[in-house]
């Protein structure tokens, strides 16, 4: 019993250690300020914050998945609480990520903008020319 409760701490240190250095690694990545663009466009190619974790969310259930596979295959019994839990998180992230741009995208349609910027005012056509006489017939 308590060398299981030494190796579940010590489990959760390293899992705590890798996390930090982890996000001390990818941090400053993710975060870096922007530069302007001169013309007020994004770039189409650049990946957002959403898709990065969307990406990292998809390594982790996999990684999960294999390593619960693991632990059956060794003890014959499944963690199903923490199999439910792991993926529950995951599945209310990004059912929130798909709110937040859903409504990102319907306030953008509203303020008439494209997400990046106004969009330009609908030219009026010239009123200084004469019309033609058969407007109107």
């Amino acid at each position: 019993m308590t060398g299981t409760v030494v190796v579940a701490a010590l489990a959760m240190a390293a899992g705590t250690a890798l996390g930090v250095l982890l996000c001390r690694i990818v941090g400053p990545r993710l975060y870096r300020p922007r530069r302007l663009q001169p013309d007020g466009g994004g770039d189409k190619g650049k990946m957002g914050v959403m898709d990065k974790v969307l990406i990292l969310e998809a390594v982790i259930l996999v990684a999960y998945t294999v390593a619960a596979l693991a632990v059956f295959w060794h003890t014959g019994s499944e963690p199903a609480t923490l199999t439910a839990c792991v993926f529950g998180v995951c599945g209310i992230e990004n059912g929130v990520m798909g709110w937040i741009k859903t409504n990102k995208d319907k306030a953008a349609e509203a303020a008439k903008t494209n997400g990046s910027g106004p969009r330009a005012a609908p030219m009026d056509p010239p009123t200084e020319r004469e019309e033609p006489p058969d407007v109107g017939l």
